[in-house]
């Protein structure tokens, strides 16, 4: 019985792991084919995957946050930018470094979401439409500070630390520590897969859903501040701002997210899930990259596969249910052959 629970347990985990592994393999050889070089073929490209990976990573994480539930937030963006660009500037304002930088703005984005988390509650708004009233607010108080200038951390070593390999590393792991242990083994994990089954069965069942949102909405708030610290860290500048442009980087993070999920429902966890869904995209815009195209054409092709992605998963139930019933008439027509055949 152990042993088949192991072989199934690996099983499932190399299900996960096929996915970015194909991505790699399949993008290496065209690109040797097309262009003479790997996907990874410098210390550049290194630092450009794993840069791209961790901001993706916490992004997705965020938009899971609350999507795992039902509900898309899409003021995440809009937070994203008003913690960065007022964290960011006091923490160097006050000489903290990129460190402070990182920490000052995950606050603000944590109370960002607090706020917006608890606003939710209250007001009992459709999750998108009062995600699009927070993203225009959140949008105008980033534009309207520090004189339009944003955050700018570009030539400034005291936050030389950001763009260092070790320390994203550090701070990737850090956050599937935390993210595993807060969605697999935490109280609020165990109340939030509750509210996936049913918010009124979960409320009836003693769960606070009010308390397991907020408590959502906080986390996605700083997980998206450190997205977006990192991004600023490797981008040089942070520029506000406004009619929901703040949305590039969520949309931007769907794919990823879908995918993870997806590769996460193998093994149960969805955070290792979206850690591999985000090194197959980001593996795959590695790749595109390399054959010089656009950024608009890269995009074009990206989102294209994030649809029939979607189509094929959406309807992946009616292709086993199709294949199901061939199994059942090709052997209910050998059953009858079998009869017809044999002597009486």
């Amino acid at each position: 019985m152990k042993q088949n629970l192991t072989v199934h347990k690996i099983k499932s985990i190399l299900k996960m792991l096929s996915l970015p592994i194909i991505v790699f393999l399949v993008m290496n050889t065209i690109d040797l084919m097309v262009t003479g070089q790997g996907v990874i073929s410098s210390g550049t490209d290194v630092r450009a995957l794993f840069r791209n990976i961790l901001t993706t990573f916490s992004f997705a994480l965020a938009i899971n946050c609350n999507l795992r539930v039902g509900r898309m937030d899409l003021s995440l963006g809009s937070q994203m930018y008003l913690a960065c660009i007022f964290g960011g500037n006091l923490a160097l304002q006050m000489n903290l470094g990129g460190i402070g930088v990182l920490a000052f703005s995950m606050g603000l984005g944590l109370l960002c979401g607090l706020l917006v988390g608890t606003l939710y509650v209250q007001l009992r708004i459709l999750p998108m439409i009062f995600g699009i009233g927070m993203s225009l607010i959140f949008e105008c108080l980033s534009f309207g500070a520090y004189n339009q200038q944003g955050l700018m951390l570009y030539g400034k070593p005291v936050i030389s630390i950001l763009s260092e390999i070790w320390f994203v590393i550090t701070v990737t792991l850090g956050m599937i520590a935390v993210m595993t242990f807060l969605f697999q083994y935490s109280t609020f994990g165990y109340k939030g897969r509750a509210v996936q089954g049913g918010q009124r069965l979960a409320s009836d069942a003693g769960v606070n859903i009010y308390t397991n949102c907020i408590i959502s909405y906080t986390l996605a708030g700083a997980l998206a501040a450190c997205a977006g610290v990192f991004n600023t860290a490797f981008m040089g500048t942070l520029v506000p701002t406004l009619d929901m442009g703040s949305n590039g980087m969520f949309f931007g993070s769907m794919f990823p997210m879908f995918v993870g999920t997806w590769l996460g429902a193998f093994v149960g966890n969805p955070v290792m899930g979206v850690l591999c869904g985000t090194i197959s995209v980001r593996l795959l815009g590695l790749g595109l990259a390399k054959f010089s195209l656009e950024g608009t054409v890269q995009n074009v092709i990206i989102f294209t596969l994030f649809l029939l992605f979607m189509i094929l998963r959406d309807n992946m139930s009616k292709l086993s249910y199709r294949k199901k019933r061939r199994a059942r008439i090709a052997l209910a027509r050998r059953t009858r052959q079998e009869l017809i055949s044999s002597p009486l």
